[in-house]
């Protein structure tokens, strides 16, 4: 059995190689994309260790440009000697001169390609069959290595699919995988490597462990990300500010941290997901290089994702600005109109706490409303969702649609963090010392993390 598992990714110029590896190892980052030929004009390598002292190396090759002209020249090379097959053949020209000079670019596949244990042949199945497709198959053929025909783009019908399945027949190519690198499923990547195991026996051991690689990650980053939005939902409903004046300037200062602390938010779930923060959108709910440009607190966007608004929630002190008034039935404010006492005060400060005494004196607790909450956790809710489908490729914009969270759409907090509202030092955007250890906050985020389910 195999230790380690070399697969060459071949094929035309433009056809997604690159956009391939970058969905299948989960980087956005890797390789240089572009809609120019010839991008990519150097072997790039990229390695995973595995279990069991196990590893798989995928290689991203330049295209092949010329293959009309280099098949000719092969032909040409071996012409007076009969007796050589495809890999004397190979090797022959890539002795020659033009290995270094007109067919550089080519040779380089080549020369990885020997190297490998398989290639991954990728066809942009939304291109008709010309010449030079029918030339360069017959010279990756020629090395000799397990092949495997990725048709890629098939989130796009092709009139073409039946015509490539024929051609690849002739050569000799009979294992085919549809795996679209911009929109991926899951079910074809697990195709794929379910074809590359079959098409390399030795390599099966080393696939089975990629894939439980995969699954793993899939799992622990799903957690990890609604851990991430649970953290964001607790600071955001445990924090409050006192004040007595300026209300309006206090209006804004609140405003601003919890858009800064979505914004923590957004940039962590890309982070996670090994996606750029310029991802781009023009969404009415959009990611506009990291952050939503549809503003937190904008009455549009809440009606746009189908919140409901509560009563004064845009009005006077709002800012989703949830002043809690009330005790025991009767507000504040009516307490104070009925004639307290000084002693009745002191009798009121033991039994209700500072918070009512901050209110007798003219001082407000202010806290971010419910419903700026929710619609808080629904758009970090869609962007776990498009970011847990998205294909690492995928330089389209992060578009968020509405999901059917009917607890998080009613403005209404969930149990687990209606607990939050009582413990302001479990919140970041506080003054005070935040006691983020707190054991009973670790209990309160794992319950909000599995409301996220």
């Amino acid at each position: 059995m195999l230790s380690e598992l070399n697969l060459a990714i071949v094929g035309h110029a433009n056809v997604g190689k690159t956009s391939l590896l970058r969905t299948l190892t989960q980087d956005s980052q890797f390789g240089t994309i572009s809609n120019k030929p010839g991008t990519t004009r150097h072997v790039e390598a990229i390695t995973f260790s595995l279990a069991e002292q196990k590893k798989i190396i995928f290689y991203d090759t330049p295209g092949l440009e010329d293959s009309i002209a280099l098949y000719d020249y092969i032909n040409d090379l071996s012409r007076d000697n009969a007796k050589l097959d495809g890999v004397d053949k190979l090797n022959l020209f890539l002795a020659s001169p033009e290995a270094e000079h007109q067919f550089e670019q080519e040779a380089k596949v080549i020369r990885q390609l020997l190297k490998s244990d398989a290639a991954l042949y990728v066809i942009d199945v939304r291109e008709p069959i010309l010449d030079k497709y029918h030339d360069e198959l017959a010279i990756l053929a020629d090395g000799d290595k397990p092949i495997l025909a990725l048709f890629n783009y098939t989130s796009s019908s092709s009139p073409y699919e039946a015509d490539w399945k024929m051609l690849l027949a002739r050569i000799g190519i009979h294992a085919i995988v549809r795996f679209d690198a911009i929109f991926p499923s899951i079910e074809g990547e697990y195709r794929l490597y379910q074809s590359l195991s079959l098409l390399i026996e030795p390599a099966k051991n080393i696939l089975a462990l990629w894939q439980e690689r995969i699954v793993q990650q899939r799992i622990e980053r799903d957690q990890r990300a609604k851990l991430i939005i649970a953290e964001a939902l607790v600071d955001v409903t445990a924090y409050n500010e006192t004040v007595k004046d300026n209300m309006p300037q206090m209006v804004k200062l609140m405003q601003d941290k919890v858009r800064g602390r979505e914004q923590q938010a957004i940039n962590e779930l890309l982070s996670l997901y090994h996606f750029s923060i310029q991802q781009e959108s023009s969404e009415n709910i959009s990611l506009t290089e990291g952050r939503f440009d549809s503003d937190l607190f904008n009455k549009e966007a809440l009606k746009l994702i189908g919140i409901h608004l509560g009563k004064g929630v845009f009005s006077g002190a709002a800012i989703g600005a949830g002043v809690d008034l009330a005790v025991g039935g009767i507000t504040l404010g009516s307490a104070a109109l009925i004639g307290a006492t000084i002693g009745g005060l002191t009798q009121t400060a033991k039994h209700y706490g500072s918070r009512i005494m901050q209110k007798l004196s003219g001082y407000n607790k202010m806290t971010i409303d419910d419903t700026i909450i929710c619609f808080l956790s629904l758009r970090l809710l869609q962007l776990k969702t498009n970011l847990n489908l998205r294909g690492h490729a995928n330089a389209l914009p992060i578009i968020l649609t509405k999901l059917d969270e009917a607890t998080w759409k009613k403005g209404k907090l969930p149990k687990p963090l209606q607990i939050a509202r009582a413990h302001p030092n479990w919140s970041s955007l506080n003054s005070q010392k935040n006691k983020k250890q707190d054991q009973q906050r670790q209990e309160v985020l794992e319950n909000v993390a599995n409301e996220l389910e």
